[in-house]
C-alpha cells in the first residue's frame, strides 16, 4: 500500500470496547484472550500486543 501511495487505518486500536482482537468467525465463548488477535495493536494499559507489528507500523509510516 505505502508503495502505491494508497492510505490505510486501523480499526480497533486499542483492546476493550469494540472487542476487534477476537475473529468475527471464531467466537470465544469463555471471553479467553485469542492466541493470534485479529485487529488491535494494543492492551489498554498501552503495551503492545506485539512490538514487532508496532515496530512495522513505524516503518512503514515514515516519511522519507
Amino acid at each position: 500500500m505505502k508503495e502505491q501511495n494508497i492510505g490505510a487505518l486501523n480499526w480497533g486500536l486499542v483492546e476493550g470496547k469494540t472487542n476487534t482482537k477476537y475473529a468475527w468467525n471464531e467466537p470465544i465463548p469463555n471471553g479467553s484472550e485469542p492466541e493470534l488477535w485479529f485487529h488491535e495493536i494494543f492492551r489498554q494499559d498501552g503495551t503492545p500486543y506485539k512490538q514487532k507489528e508496532v515496530d512495522l507500523i513505524k516503518k512503514l509510516t515514515e516519511i522519507p
